[in-house]
């Protein structure tokens, strides 16, 4: 069984400089840290997890918590963070916020977590966090602005002839975080188009964004017989759940309706009509957000996240045609 002296020597580095890549207690230069994991792998060599855990006060374990796992945007999320989580030691857990509860969040910290991440919009956060959680927690301040993206999206729809764009909320308009419904009442106004109350079909409660709440939503737009020609649905999965009632409905897209989603699930470019989505940069979003956990569980690593922010956009295929 290989030993961390066998790592060192196999690397050129001292024994101490192997402790301080595999704990990540030390920063050390990427070149020295790329020798010591090279050959820890090549030498198979595991340090013991729970005896490292015990000294250090440290699972090196976090939790992402995501609105639905179901979502492959969140798989996208999840890709990101895992891909910086392994550059340093850590293991990911993923968790469905749709079903889970606030005692099971909270048992989290009592269990061993060193940090948790919320991947979520369609939650009220505040009920999970509480002033209870005992582990560093992020939040918010990785999420990608859906501004431009918007504004392009609708500034498109205006110059193809639509006028009447109506929209799938999913979460309750109220809700002072969803930032897609804000925006887009901002960018109706800009261009100088109508904001239709009777095409904005409000989001449940319990904020389910998946495809059969597409499908119902637009059931509910089409009973109300406002007229519209195109439609902006909050996330992609509810795009997918209005295409196929729209078509079941006996409309074509785009002929007679143009369709765009949001979050930019690769797999959809591939479907026809390919979906006109907004890409919010899942992967990109999932590395900020783990980069910025660790600078909280390790201040010294503040530096670590990117400056700037994310920005969506807005990406034009075949389900966006001209207005009839």
């Amino acid at each position: 069984m290989s030993t961390r002296e066998d790592v060192a020597r196999m690397a050129g580095v001292s024994g101490a400089t192997v402790s301080y890549v595999l704990n990540n207690t030390k920063r050390v230069t990427p070149q020295v840290r790329e020798r010591v994991l090279e050959a820890a792998s090549t030498l198979g060599y595991r340090p013991n997890l729970i005896a490292r855990s015990l000294v250090m006060k440290q699972t090196m374990h976090v939790a992402l918590l995501v609105d639905n796992l179901m979502n492959p945007y969140y798989g996208q999320i999840a890709e990101g963070v895992q891909s910086v989580a392994s550059q340093y030691g850590y293991l990911v857990s993923s968790l469905a916020v749709n079903v889970s509860n606030r005692a099971s969040l909270l048992e989290l910290t009592s269990r061993g977590v060193d940090g948790i991440l919320f991947a979520v919009g369609s939650h009220d956060i505040q009920k999970y966090v509480g002033d209870h959680l005992s582990v560093p927690y992020l939040w918010g301040s990785e999420a990608p602005s859906y501004r431009k993206a918007i504004f392009d999206m609708v500034r498109c729809l205006k110059e193809k002839g639509h006028e009447k764009i109506a929209f799938l909320s999913g979460m309750p308009v109220e809700w002072s975080g969803h930032y897609r419904y804000h925006y887009f009442v901002e960018a109706l106004r800009q261009e100088g188009l109508p904001v239709c109350q009777a095409l904005v079909i409000n989001g449940r409660k319990d904020g389910n964004t998946d495809e059969q709440a597409g499908m119902e939503a637009t059931q509910e737009l089409l009973a109300r017989k406002e007229p519209f020609t195109a439609v902006f649905a909050v996330n992609d999965l509810m795009a997918l759940g209005c295409y196929r009632q729209l078509c079941l409905a006996g409309y074509r897209v785009p002929r007679e309706i143009s369709l765009v989603g949001c979050d930019g699930i690769p797999f959809l470019e591939s479907m026809y009509p390919a979906l006109a989505t907004l890409d919010m940069k899942g992967f990109e979003v999932g590395q900020r957000m783990m980069y910025s956990l660790l600078g909280k569980i390790h201040p010294k690593w503040e530096g670590l996240a990117q400056e700037g922010g994310i920005e969506g956009e807005f990406l034009i295929r075949e389900s966006v045609g001209e207005a009839l």
